[in-house]
């Protein structure tokens, strides 16, 4: 496979830095019928390794309330700022060479939730869904639909908003994206693994679909990935639970910050929305006061699922621990202090008894490898 040259990741169609193109009216566009979602945070993820690839250009924050700002992206930023982004990268970059480069360098650009469940996830299945859910999460301006049939399991995305030409152009990232998480485990067996997309007869991008390494087909409405519903059931040797537990927590925060947490649960609800607002345990007495019921009836109600409201409260602080541990842009005292203590040393105490560990050394851990599967080669064993 053909390394690409990354001079020319910056040959696309060259809008003036500063103007809106075409792909960043698309971006205002999708803003605007996000409404207050728009607001809502994401990692910056595979931003952070295309904007590395391409040099950390000027005219990737324009737009932004990063603007004028220079260097690596923040790990956070605001979904208008992420889709602002990726239209200034659609204008002025050439995406088939960002495709290229996503398959073929040795690091797939994966969020770090996605390097974490590919590596350390128990299995193929599991892995690839949990790499999925993370990029229907970030991009709520996709339709991603994961379905079984004649024995292939298929992901297929569709615009949930008018995206014009920028979502084409993430459809096909996105495919790349699974394509690598996929061969992490396949290596070059990846027999059985098809693509559908409407770029499939477009000249300029031949050689960044030659890359998958698998047939092409024409798109039937879906941008969609196919692959044999027998490699969901491949096992990971190195599947580390701590770590997938890490993973999974990354994708519930995002969750969580998107609003998508389930309605059926007001309890928890209110629970995780006191830790996130007030950064204080939520007493019981509250908690019943909230929901319009005696304290009496919550515990009764709990002891029915052999579970307790101290119980729910741990979960959900655990959960969270998880997902502030891995951000490096809060100190540990902050992420005591988020999740309701009072001090560090009882934060230490509470860290060890849910994960065995200290603090400081999961964070060194969360912040993930140095490298994935390169090439053609698996990190797993088929």
């Amino acid at each position: 496979m053909n390394v690409v040259d990354e001079r020319s990741l910056q040959s696309g169609s060259g809008a003036r830095a500063g103007a809106q193109g075409p792909a960043r009216a698309d971006a205002e566009a999708a803003i605007a019928l996000m409404g207050a979602r728009a607001a809502t945070r994401v990692p910056t993820a595979t931003l952070l390794h295309i904007g590395e690839w391409l040099g950390w250009p000027e005219w990737l924050r324009d737009g932004t309330t990063l603007a004028g700002e220079s260097g690596p992206l923040p790990a956070m930023v605001s979904r208008a700022d992420d889709v602002r982004i990726m239209g200034n990268i659609v204008d002025n970059a050439d995406v088939f060479a960002i495709v290229q480069s996503m398959l073929t360098k040795a690091r797939p650009a994966l969020s770090l939730a996605g390097e974490l469940a590919v590596l350390h996830g128990p299995d193929l299945g599991s892995a690839i869904l949990l790499v999925a859910r993370g990029l229907a999460l970030r991009n709520l301006w996709i339709c991603l639909d994961i379905s079984e049939e004649n024995g292939e399991v298929a992901i297929a995305m569709r615009p949930a908003l008018p995206m014009g030409d920028l979502f084409g152009a993430f459809a096909i990232c996105a495919l790349a994206k699974l394509q690598r998480s996929l061969s992490v485990y396949r290596g070059e067996k990846l027999e059985g693994l098809r693509i559908a997309t409407q770029l499939r007869d477009l000249p300029q991008a031949q050689d960044a679909l030659a890359a998958f390494g698998c047939p092409i087909e024409p798109a039937a409405g879906a941008e969609t990935l196919r692959f044999p519903k027998a490699w969901l059931h491949q096992l990971n040797p190195h599947h580390d639970p701590l770590v997938w537990d890490v993973a999974k927590a990354k994708i519930a925060a995002l969750e969580n910050e998107a609003g998508g947490v389930a309605a059926g649960d007001p309890l928890r609800d209110f629970i995780v929305d006191h830790l996130s607002r007030m950064h204080r345990v939520p007493r019981l007495k509250q908690a019943a006061v909230h929901l319009g019921m005696s304290t009496r009836t919550i515990v009764r109600s709990l002891a029915r699922q052999n579970t307790s409201y101290h119980k729910l409260v741990e979960e959900e602080r655990k959960t969270r621990a998880l997902a502030l541990i891995g951000d490096t842009t809060l100190s540990l005292s902050e992420v005591a202090e988020a999740l309701g203590f009072s001090d560090m040393s009882s934060f230490g105490r509470s860290f060890r008894m849910w994960f065995g560990d200290t603090p400081g050394n999961l964070r060194k851990l969360s912040q993930g490898p140095s490298s994935l599967a390169c090439g053609g080669t698996s990190r797993l064993r088929p």
